[in-house]
């Protein structure tokens, strides 16, 4: 088992909510909110697991996110590649850590950084499993190596939110 699966069961084995960041008008930065809309069409209500499509404004969702019965947070959000240097690659961590390590960051570090920040304090733990993306002008083209990630995102976050 590859160690982004292992850590997206063990994520799941308690409530998460998953949400998207993201703003789609800049190509590839809109990853996250893609994967937030096409997940929250397939959960059904009864599911555990919550889905936000927080767009490029997650501060307007951070006390509905802290308040609700997740435990986990998981942002999932387009960064760029200092870390990993191939577009389309996937970063994944707890938020604090994958910050401290400069793996590679959220485009909306500030607004992530303090709504992660409220979470925190509400006593959530929050993860970012990231997009290595290289086009973030305005347009909304997603390029390939990006849309291809984005549909193996899809593929795990289905998978391990029905185990």
């Amino acid at each position: 088992m590859r160690p982004l699966d292992q850590g997206l069961r063990q994520l799941f084995a308690e409530p998460t909510c998953i949400v998207g960041v993201g703003n789609t008008l800049r190509s590839d930065d809109g990853v996250g909110v893609w994967i937030a809309e096409r997940l929250a069409d397939e959960l059904t209500s009864g599911n555990r697991h919550a889905v936000v499509s927080a767009e490029d404004v997650i501060e307007n969702h951070v006390f509905r996110i802290a308040d609700g019965p997740s435990r986990n947070v998981l942002v999932v959000d387009a960064v760029h590649g200092e870390g990993a240097s191939e577009r389309g690659a996937l970063v994944f961590g707890r938020l604090e850590e994958i910050e401290a390590d400069g793996l590679g960051w959220s485009t909306h570090k500030l607004a992530l950084s303090t709504a992660a920040s409220v979470l925190r304090h509400h006593g959530k733990d929050v993860y970012l499993l990231g997009i290595v993306v290289a086009n973030t002008d305005y347009g909304t083209a997603v390029r390939p190596e990006v849309v291809a990630s984005a549909e193996a995102v899809l593929d795990l976050l289905r998978m391990s939110s029905k185990e």
